[in-house]
Order: C-alpha cells, then sequence, then structure tokens
C-alpha cells in the first residue's frame, strides 16, 4: 500500500489545482490556533461552543480553519467568506464554486480532498480494535468481503476491516450517500488506498463510471 511523500506548501500565497488533479491534503488537528475562532461561519462557532471536550473543539476548529484557508487559497477569496453548506446526505459544498472537496478525520489526524469540478470521497481511519467488529461487518460488506475477513489472524482481519471500510466510506461520499444508504457497488468505482501517517490508513474514490485524477499530496506550512 502507498506511503506517499508530503510536499509542504504554504498557505498565504494563491494555489493552483489543473484539470485532471487532485489535491489531498494532509490536515493537523491537534496544533493550537491562535485567532482562528474568526474564520468561522456563525454557525460553526455555534457549534465549536457546544463541545464540551477542549480537544473535540480544538480538531473541530482546525479542520474548520484549515479547510477554509486552503480552499480560499485556491480561489483567492477571503477564508471566512467562503459560503460553505452541507447537500442531502452531508456531503458539503461551495455555494457558487465548482471546486470540489470532501473531508475526512480521525483521532487528531485530517484529510481534505481538492478537484477542479470532479466529485470525491476520501475516508480516513486510525487502526485500532473494534468490539463487534463481525456484526458491523456483517450489517455491512458483502458475503466475499465477510469470507476474507474470517479467514484472517485478529491482526490482519483489523487491517482488512478498515480497509473494506475506508473504500466503502469514500466511495458514498463520493456520491453524497451515508453508510446506511444503498452502497455504491466496489467494482464500479475506482477506488485507491494510502498510508498518510503511521497506524492509519486512507481511501479515496470517484463516483461510478468516473476515473480517479493524478493524485497530488501536499500538508500546510
Amino acid at each position: 500500500m502507498r506511503h506517499p511523500s508530503w510536499t509542504s506548501e504554504s498557505l498565504n500565497s494563491p494555489l493552483s489545482l489543473p484539470e485532471g488533479e487532485a489535491h489531498v491534503w494532509k490536515l493537523p488537528l491537534d496544533a493550537h490556533s491562535d485567532n482562528a475562532l474568526n474564520l468561522l461561519s456563525p454557525a460553526e462557532q455555534e457549534r465549536h461552543a457546544g463541545f464540551r471536550h477542549s480537544l473535540a473543539a480544538r480538531h473541530y476548529l482546525n479542520t474548520r480553519c484549515l479547510t477554509r484557508r486552503i480552499l480560499a487559497a485556491y480561489l483567492q477569496e477571503p477564508p471566512g467568506k467562503l459560503d460553505i453548506r452541507r447537500a442531502r446526505g452531508g456531503k458539503p459544498y461551495l455555494r457558487d464554486h465548482p471546486l470540489e472537496f470532501n473531508l475526512s478525520h480521525s483521532r487528531g489526524l485530517g484529510l481534505l480532498a481538492v478537484s477542479a469540478g470532479r466529485p470525491l470521497g476520501v475516508d480516513l481511519e486510525q487502526l485500532r480494535p473494534v468490539k463487534y467488529l463481525a456484526g458491523i461487518a456483517a450489517r455491512i460488506f458483502d458475503d466475499q468481503a465477510m469470507e476474507k475477513l474470517q479467514n484472517q489472524n485478529e491482526k490482519d482481519r483489523q487491517q482488512l476491516f478498515f480497509t473494506h471500510w475506508t473504500a466503502m466510506e469514500a466511495r458514498q461520499k463520493a456520491v453524497g450517500l451515508g453508510i446506511f444508504a444503498e452502497q455504491v457497488p466496489a467494482g464500479e468505482s475506482e477506488c485507491r488506498h494510502f498510508i498518510p501517517h503511521e497506524g492509519f490508513i486512507a481511501a479515496i474514490a470517484a463516483p461510478p463510471g468516473s476515473a480517479l485524477p493524478a493524485l497530488k499530496f501536499l500538508e500546510p506550512r
């Protein structure tokens, strides 16, 4: 599985996104962010204030702030002025802009996939023990995937579970559907896995009938 090389990119200069290319950003969510709250919309600020735990509030703030700063660098607009909305099914989008993006985060790490008008879905998970793994898998995965899981030892079963899970989530998110909606067939959607950080696994997918663009891996500085 691919361990990509991450290119550090400044968010203080305009960013370009060539046609046929998608950028995958690695977001550090544990960092302290000074004066970031003023970049959020009133609704985002209200939600941030509702978190009871400081770490969850920090992760939310960093996710929203970095997303706004990255998208603004492509669009050359102020981060706080971006009108970010959610479609039915929860997929975020920009009003009045063709830039497509999708988010995922897990345990202090986030990923933001961005493309020029081409829908994408991205999912990220930390590898960890899962309670009731067999029961969860039986509700979500097909018979072929279940058979593969059952034939693995405990460590390999965990890795395989999250490989299937991230692919399934990425395919669903690419078309704006939740995990309990009708599933996008695996054979109809291109999906790629990669290791964004030790102990994590991620997948990025295109909608059925679409090919994934060339991927470039970036991190903000």
